[in-house]
């Protein structure tokens, strides 16, 4: 079960390092042809579209993870449902295309947001294959599909980019990508959908889905949903600053966080009737992803003034300290971003929801009111949501599965204790280094070494030994 599990997180994170890596090359690329505007319309486009199709992939089809052994016409009844909820949701983006005008000033979003809602039909079509291979936790499917869809789509997008095409390039990128990931799901998987739909089935699915459906679509669509509040509190150039922060900081949240994201929930959903392992296999997995997520997210931080004008170019300078503000979630993010998962395997979705709801309703009280004083302040909104979630969370978790929050926080506060002398130590280099990329690759080695030192002498002794035997274990030319 360890085994599978690690390196069903392996490919997970092929897939999301793969994806990242070619991904950000070509938003690099993209950066320094098209305009903020162009991208700003773009971000909130695709805030509304991702935001309605989560339903595609959170609910029906994770209820097929957490099922026990679903027969066939429990599976072609979730593939049928999503294609049936893809149609119904391309007539709502369209009712929101045609009120573009009415919300934001910008005149391209309109017709950037009625096309690409005919990606919620490719993206329907792969949502049963994904959601099957998760629960077999086969992951190599996806570091196939998503790095050949980010490559070829980034390709395309890129040449079209290069003629003039502005915004609809990224569509036309979007578009490509999604084809190639069902084109390469269906070419692996042998499952076909059958002419069945089961009602006893759909309301087995929605007893499960229907709070895990809410849930998910709060929780990952927050973020993008602080793009809308942003267009109607201020303009187009500030959602695309947004955007870009938000780009970076989801960067190292795809590296750090979605490879266990991906396999939390299969994972801890075999073993639901074992409270004690339960709770301490969720704090293993947190503790390990804080030791990467926090020195990233600092590092980060502590660079990116002059890393982000190197990177992007110069007129993305008012995006900084943006990304800064969001830095300080560094401390608090990993504590509260698994706890979907962990309610959702242990059966108990419906807290899941509850917590998405207070979540969502801090978000809009405090995003409105942090956009009046400008985009660095929906920053700190940003990083000061994260630390309120904290609490929430963990009360949570305790109720329902007896989390020992004491050994979690205990764990967490000594990483974050060496992510502290990490910045200490970057911040000395700093002081006797020329700002050069030479420089800003010194700082990183330097802080790295600093912290991996403190965090295995000092705070958490074997701990990283630990990980690094983990990771031989998952990677096949080591574990065979």
């Amino acid at each position: 079960m360890a085994q599978s599990a690690a390196k069903a997180t392996f490919w997970a994170a092929v897939e999301t390092g793969g994806a990242q890596v070619s991904s950000f090359v070509f938003f690099v690329v993209f950066a320094h042809i098209l305009t903020p505007d162009e991208f700003g319309t773009y971000a909130l486009a695709m805030a509304i579209v991702g935001t309605v199709n989560i339903l595609l992939f959170q609910g029906f089809g994770d209820a097929l993870i957490q099922a026990d052994e679903p027969d066939e016409s429990y599976v072609s009844t979730v593939f049928w449902t999503n294609m049936l909820l893809a149609v119904g949701m391309i007539a709502v983006l369209q009712v929101i295309a045609l009120l573009g005008p009415i919300l934001f000033s910008e005149p391209m979003f309109r017709p950037v947001i009625s096309c690409l809602s005919l990606i919620c039909i490719p993206r329907a079509m792969v949502s049963v294959h994904s959601a099957m291979a998760r629960r077999d936790l086969d992951l190599r499917v996806f570091a196939i599909r998503t790095i050949s869809g980010y490559l070829v789509g980034g390709l395309v997008g890129l040449g079209l980019a290069l003629n003039g095409w502005g915004v609809w390039a990224l569509v036309a990128s979007t578009f490509v990508q999604t084809i190639v990931i069902v084109l390469v799901m269906w070419q692996v998987s042998d499952w076909r959908p059958k002419w069945t739909f089961s009602m006893p089935a759909f309301r087995d699915l929605l007893s499960f889905g229907k709070h895990f459906m809410a849930a998910s679509i709060i929780t990952c669509c927050i973020d993008d949903f602080g793009s809308v509040l942003i267009g109607l509190s201020l303009d187009v150039s500030a959602v695309g600053y947004y955007a870009l922060a938000l780009r970076v900081i989801r960067a190292v949240i795809t590296v750090t966080m979605t490879p266990l994201q991906l396999v939390m929930m299969p994972v801890l959903s075999r073993i639901a009737d074992n409270r004690p392992k339960f709770g301490a296999s969720y704090i293993d997995m947190v503790v390990i992803v804080s030791t990467v997520w926090v020195p990233a997210v600092a590092g980060l931080g502590l660079v990116a003034r002059d890393l982000m004008p190197m990177v992007f170019g110069d007129q993305w300078h008012s995006a900084v300290p943006v990304l800064q503000a969001m830095c300080f979630a560094c401390l608090t993010l990993p504590l509260w971003a698994f706890a979907g998962q962990a309610l959702s395997a242990f059966g108990r979705p419906d807290a899941f929801a509850k917590i998405a709801f207070r979540q969502l309703g801090l978000y809009c009280l405090a995003f409105p009111v942090a956009a009046h004083f400008g985009i660095v302040a929906v920053g700190f909104a940003w990083s000061a949501l994260s630390a309120v979630m904290v609490p929430i969370t963990l009360v949570a978790l305790r109720q329902a599965f007896g989390l020992d929050v004491q050994q979690l926080v205990l764990k967490i506060a000594r990483i974050a204790l060496s992510g502290a002398v990490m910045v200490c130590a970057v911040l000395l280099v700093r002081s006797v280094l020329p700002v050069s990329f030479w420089a800003i690759a010194g700082e990183v080695v330097a802080g790295l070494v600093v912290y991996a030192v403190v965090l295995e002498s000092l705070f958490l002794p074997g701990h990283l030994a630990r990980i690094l035997t983990i990771v031989r274990g998952a990677i096949p030319a080591f574990s065979s």
